[in-house]
């Protein structure tokens, strides 16, 4: 058995479920994998929460990618390790839940954390040019696409906006929106990097969230000045049955040198009548025994 250390000290994710569709959900699962230094350290890297509502898998990821405008490929490589991990560590966790359901002996059990090794392992994990960001490189879709039915995936992504402090700055001031996202990284990545494909993003009709001088609206004023960039995304699988209905910023909120971001989604789920049927009768009869228990 191999060790592992990962610190997270930094990145936490909470999902909140109303309760009228509790008894619907199923499946919760939580995945840490950490992309600091030598891809032990929870400073950077990403949180996966996965479940199950009626017929429908989602997966949320918050991550902290990489930092600093140049680090584009690092940042594309963590985006591309975090999904492949979250994937492999879920066949893990379904093989181990298949070996604790059954008799196993103790060769048995060995054997399957051998093989769970194997599954981690980064040698068996696809394999893509750590520095091509080119269309062609990469596989054709992101596997947390092909693995849940709906993925969201959001947090300080890093990415930046091309270009020097001063040309940045004046087309700011003089409202060059368009030309702006046409230097944005991730923008572009997602045009043409495979590892980006499946997922979408609602329209950037905001200013760049980073970076602000402290309980200021003012740009990085700094030694380092800093390119205003939008480090902040929340993106989403591609699907007919989810919709962007907000993608905002709030720069009302200045506790951080960033300014926080929030999208609003319409999803619709699939459902199998008489389960769903089956769960809400059971859900109400718990419900109605936790009455009668408080009377």
């Amino acid at each position: 058995m191999k060790s592992e250390l990962i610190v997270s000290s930094i990145l936490s994710s909470i999902v909140f479920a109303h309760k009228a569709i509790t008894h619907l959900i199923s499946d919760i699962r939580s995945i840490a994998v950490a992309t600091g230094l030598g891809d032990k350290l929870g400073n950077k890297g990403g949180i996966a929460i996965s479940f199950t509502v009626a017929e429908s898998s989602f997966c949320f990821v918050n991550a902290h990618l990489a930092a600093h405008q140049h680090a584009t490929i690092r940042r594309t490589n963590e985006f591309r390790r975090i999904s492949n991990h979250i994937v492999a560590r879920l066949l893990q966790q379904n093989r181990n839940s298949e070996v604790s359901e059954g008799s196993s002996s103790d060769d048995e059990l060995t054997a399957s954390c051998d093989q769970d090794e194997d599954v981690l392992s980064e040698s068996n994990l696809p394999q893509y040019s750590s520095d091509d960001l080119r269309t062609d490189s990469g596989p054709q879709l992101n596997p947390l696409i092909d693995v849940f039915d709906k993925v969201f995936w959001f947090g300080d992504l890093n990415f930046r906006v091309y270009g020097t402090r001063e040309v940045v700055d004046g087309m700011l001031e003089s409202h060059m929106h368009d030309a702006l996202l046409c230097n944005d990284q991730l923008t572009m990545l997602m045009r043409f990097n495979r590892v980006f494909s499946g997922f979408s993003e609602g329209p950037l009709n905001f200013f760049p969230t980073y970076k602000f001088d402290h309980d200021s609206d003012h740009y990085d004023s700094s030694q380092r000045r800093r390119v205003p960039s939008w480090t902040d995304r929340i993106l989403y699988k591609k699907d007919a049955n989810t919709q962007v209905l907000s993608y905002c910023s709030q720069p009302e909120i200045k506790i951080s040198d960033h300014r926080p971001v929030y999208a609003t989604f319409g999803s619709r789920i699939q459902y199998d009548i008489a389960k769903t049927n089956d769960a809400t009768t059971s859900w109400k009869k718990r419900i109605e025994r936790e009455i009668k228990s408080e009377l």
